[in-house]
C-alpha cells in the first residue's frame, strides 16, 4: 500500500471515529445486539446504525466488515445520513465489500442530499480525482 492510500485510510477512520459516527442523533440507546436487530428488521433506521457501527469495531459483536456493510445499508436505505456516509467509506477502503469508486461516489451523495457534510465534502473529493 502506499503512503497516500494509508493516509486517506487514516483521515477517513478517524473522521468516522471522531465525528460523524458518534453523532447523538443519529443513533440509539440500546447496546444489545438482538433488541438493535428486531429494531432494524422493523424499520429502525437508527437501530441499524447502531448495529452496523457495532458489527464495524466489534463492539458487542464479533468484528464484521460485511455485516457491518449490511446494516449501513438498510440505515442509509432507511434515510440516514450517517449509514450512506458510513457505506460510502466502506466502498471507497472495499472494507466488506469490493472497492468501488462508483459505489462510494453514489453513497456519498446520497448522504450529501441528506445534509451530511462529510459526505458532501468526500463526494467532492473523488468527483475531482474523476
Amino acid at each position: 500500500m502506499n503512503l497516500r492510500y494509508l493516509l486517506l485510510i487514516s483521515i477517513l477512520v478517524t473522521a468516522c471515529v471522531f465525528s460523524s459516527c458518534s453523532r447523538a442523533e443519529e443513533t440509539t440507546n440500546s447496546k444489545d445486539p438482538k433488541v438493535l436487530k428486531a429494531q432494524c428488521d422493523r424499520g429502525d433506521a437508527k437501530a441499524c446504525l447502531s448495529l452496523g457501527a457495532m458489527y464495524n469495531e466489534g463492539t458487542g459483536v464479533t468484528q464484521d466488515f460485511a455485516q457491518a456493510v449490511e446494516f449501513y445499508r438498510k440505515a442509509c436505505d432507511g434515510g440516514s445520513a450517517l449509514g450512506c456516509d458510513n457505506l460510502g467509506v466502506r466502498y471507497e477502503l472495499g472494507m466488506g465489500v469490493k472497492q468501488s469508486n462508483t459505489d462510494a461516489l453514489n453513497y456519498y451523495g446520497k448522504a450529501c442530499d441528506l445534509k451530511d457534510e462529510n459526505g458532501c465534502e468526500y463526494y467532492a473529493r473523488i468527483k475531482k480525482k474523476r
